[in-house]
């Protein structure tokens, strides 16, 4: 199996854990069991989850959502959460254009990373199915190297969405379309092909 495929493979898995087979239900039968386990069919459909945090995409709440709304977004399924949709909305009409709040809204709602298995690629790519391939390819997921943060920014406070097509507003705050942390690209041959934290 090919290292990228190993690394779309453990981002599905790690994301399982948070997102996967999630329930608003109040059992807990087993907390933060890994997605390999469940996946392998080690435990009954039955199970219930609690989401803990809902954090599939980096910076979506945390930049269009009252830090009221999380925990009902936390406690909600990321396709049926009717409070982030339409914070993304509000909030971003009060500096860009009604279409490029529609825009954001259809590519980050719901909050759910998705990966597009049909494609013919080793590459993955934050957005790569949302924006169809504009970001590094079709395959979606994320990449090890993917400034999700920087990408996230640029499609909300830069032109990234005019760069796709999507009718520019002139309202661009170049300021903030960063957050000025570059993601090193010492990875390690073998799993889990990052360094150590520092």
């Amino acid at each position: 199996m090919s290292r990228s495929l190993i690394l779309a493979a453990v981002a599905a898995a790690g994301l399982g854990i948070v997102i996967g087979g999630c329930s608003s239900g109040s059992s807990l039968q087993s907390a933060m069991v890994p997605a390999a386990s469940r996946m392998a069919g080690v435990l009954p459909a039955s199970t219930k989850y609690i989401q803990i945090e809902l954090l599939s995409r980096p910076a979506v709440k945390e930049a269009f959502e009252a830090f009221d709304s999380h925990d009902t977004t936390n406690r909600t399924e990321p396709y049926t959460d009717p409070t982030l949709k339409s914070q993304i909305a509000s909030f971003t009409k009060n500096f860009r254009s009604a279409t490029i709040a529609k825009t954001l809204q259809a590519i980050l709602y719901p909050n759910e990373m998705k990966i597009d298995l049909s494609q013919n690629t080793t590459k993955a790519a934050y957005l790569g199915v949302e924006s169809g391939g504009a970001t590094g390819s079709k395959f979606g997921g994320r990449a090890l190297g993917d400034d999700v943060i920087d990408l996230s920014l640029g499609a909300i406070f830069g032109n990234t969405l005019a760069k796709l097509g999507v009718p520019d507003d002139g309202k661009e705050l170049p300021c903030l379309t960063t957050d000025s942390v570059a993601y090193s690209s010492y990875d390690t041959p073998t799993f889990p092909y990052i360094q150590a934290p520092q």
